[in-house]
């Protein structure tokens, strides 16, 4: 399983993000405040990695994890 993860550290905080405002998962981004950087959902996301190509700073990484057929609540 892919998912998308967003680098604090490269990440900027545009206002309006790209990355947030074009997912096709709609709530798989995460703002709570408008301060605060973004974060991805990890229950939410479907690993389709669009964001990756929209973020201009580059801060989507993708992170792959093997799927064993099992549930876990986090990654």
């Amino acid at each position: 399983m892919k998912r998308a993860l967003i680098n604090p550290e490269k990440c900027k905080g545009c206002n309006p993000c790209a990355v947030e405002t074009n997912c096709p998962q709609q709530n798989a981004i995460i703002r709570e405040d408008k301060a605060d950087k973004p974060w991805v959902d990890f229950m939410l996301c479907r690993g389709c990695m669009k964001c990756k190509m929209l973020c201009e700073n580059n801060a989507v990484l993708e992170e792959v994890k093997p799927c064993n057929g099992g549930f876990a609540k986090s990654w």
